[in-house]
């Protein structure tokens, strides 16, 4: 399994649109790494996490070819995680020519969202299959299965009443742990994760040091480090797994440098735009 960090940022993206913060004008002065679109994931090429406002770069800049995409997970509805007028584009043949199905997996809360921008801007698209979509709808602790990609669906403590969701992604024997926009889990949610290995880890870090302690909604520096240690007593943690940090807000004061002193020597790594990781 291949997963590509196609956006390491939170909702403003880095460096924010409108924003004078330092971090934004250092940024806009370092590129690289420091410059991030909102996040998303790409696995192997067939399936993606989120798609959101910064989609059409992220399909250009990786040379993502969304005719071969088999499904999108969702994590949850929020803007900078799902555009629904990038699925308004797929109904045919006004806007294009699609014929293949695309399969979408999420909350409830996905499809209404989808289905709410079409309706109000497309007028006669009232179900998902005039797009083409075949929605699968989730249930927190229960293991799903969509082709040859397996997923334990986990709630995450993240926008109350719309089932945000973090995700155990598993394929070819290998799993991945994706919890961003979430802050730290219930014990419900921890309790469903007790003893499953996990090679891969990428944990939210929205609020870095501008709120090191911050648990809910989102994690702080310091959260991330409960977060990772509760994951390493539950059994999850082997000396081969491997920890990211990823989903950054300009919020949270700090740049690529200042994100790598605090957590290389703890054992995790940074994440940022085009990472790829080979499980």
């Amino acid at each position: 399994m291949k997963i590509t960090f196609l956006g390491t940022a939170a909702a403003e993206g880095i460096p924010a649109l409108w924003c004078e913060c330092p971090i934004c004008q250092q940024a806009k002065e370092l590129g690289g790494k420091d410059f991030r679109c909102r996040c998303s994931y790409l696995i192997d090429s067939d399936t993606m996490v989120d798609f959101g406002p910064d989609a059409f770069r992220q399909v250009a800049d990786y040379k993502i070819d969304l005719t071969k995409l088999a499904r999108v997970i969702f994590t949850h509805p929020h803007e900078d995680h799902l555009a629904p007028a990038e699925f308004t584009w797929r109904r045919a043949p006004w806007f294009s020519q699609v014929s293949h199905e695309l399969t979408v997996i999420g909350a409830p809360s996905i499809f209404c969202t989808i289905i709410a921008f079409a309706a109000t801007h497309c007028n006669a698209i009232y179900d998902l299959r005039d797009l083409r979509l075949r929605p699968v709808a989730v249930a927190p602790g229960r293991w799903l299965q969509d082709g040859d990609i397996e997923l334990l669906p986990l709630r995450a403590n993240h926008c109350p009443g719309q089932n945000g969701m973090i995700y155990v992604i598993r394929r070819g024997g290998r799993n991945f742990l994706l919890a961003n926009d979430t802050g730290y889990l219930a014990e419900s949610e921890w309790e469903c994760l007790k003893g499953v290995r996990l090679d891969l880890v990428s944990i939210d870090c929205t609020c870095a040091f501008g709120s090191p302690d911050l648990r809910d909604n989102h994690m702080g520096v310091n959260t991330v480090l409960a977060f990772r240690d509760r994951l390493a007593e539950l059994g999850c943690l082997t000396p081969e797994s491997r920890v990211f940090v990823n989903h950054f807000s300009h919020n949270g004061k700090a740049l690529h440098s200042d994100l790598e002193a605090f957590f290389l020597p703890r054992g995790i790594g940074v994440a940022f735009d085009g990472m790829c990781v080979e499980l």
